[in-house]
């Protein structure tokens, strides 16, 4: 690749690189098929989805080390991350949908909403910078777990929980925007952040 862009160009075609180590099965031995211990990407596609078998794989291990497949832990990370995800956002396009909530309204300024809003969105920020920071310094597996802590700890166990009650009352007040816009903007944040699909997926759901 560095002749071919050398030639052309004038350049080399990359100046860092991330090689990846073998998967392994679960038990740490070479996949081949005269041991039956291969696994088959197209079926994991077709059974968990691309996202979470992607996801599953760069949280796992680090690039650079062995990784030891096991599809439980697939499994683990379909349902514990992108089940928490999808629930969060089920749970918003739910009431988005009967208050007729379409993020076309002048935002509510962060002086005038509520300070769990503010924390969360703290949160939010943090956790981009540091994932820019992680995947310029090619932490990938460390910036994924970031994420995914992000989501299932203060997103959907700590945020929404508390908040559940805003999104139940039956008036469109100050508060109540505030609560929208503050969730809309962390799951749309996040879903660009793990996986483009993903994101897709959320922004087709609904109307919003």
């Amino acid at each position: 690749m560095h002749a071919i862009a050398t030639m052309l160009f004038d350049n080399v075609a990359y100046k860092n690189l991330i090689v990846n180590e073998l998967i392994l099965d679960k038990s740490g031995m070479k996949m081949s098929k005269s041991k039956g211990n291969t696994v088959d990407p197209f079926v994991l596609f077709e059974k968990y989805g691309a996202d979470a078998t992607r996801w599953y794989l760069v949280t796992n291990s680090p690039p650079w080390r062995p990784t030891l497949f096991d599809e439980e832990g697939l499994v683990e990370v379909q349902r514990k991350f992108f089940g928490t995800l999808l629930n969060t956002y089920a749970f918003f396009a739910l009431y988005a949908n009967i208050d007729g909530f379409e993020n076309k309204q002048a935002s509510v300024p962060l002086s005038k909403r509520e300070e769990i809003d503010r924390w969360i969105l703290s949160k939010l920020n943090s956790l981009v910078e540091n994932n820019i920071r992680l995947m310029d310094e090619y932490e990938v597996t460390k910036a994924a777990r970031a994420i995914s802590d992000f989501t299932i700890d203060h997103l959907s166990n700590w945020y929404v929980r508390r908040c559940r009650r805003r999104f139940w009352k039956s008036e469109m007040n100050e508060n109540k925007l505030s609560a929208y816009q503050t969730l809309y903007e962390c799951l749309v944040t996040v879903s660009k952040l793990i996986a483009p699909f993903a994101h897709s997926l959320l922004r087709s759901c609904s109307r919003i």
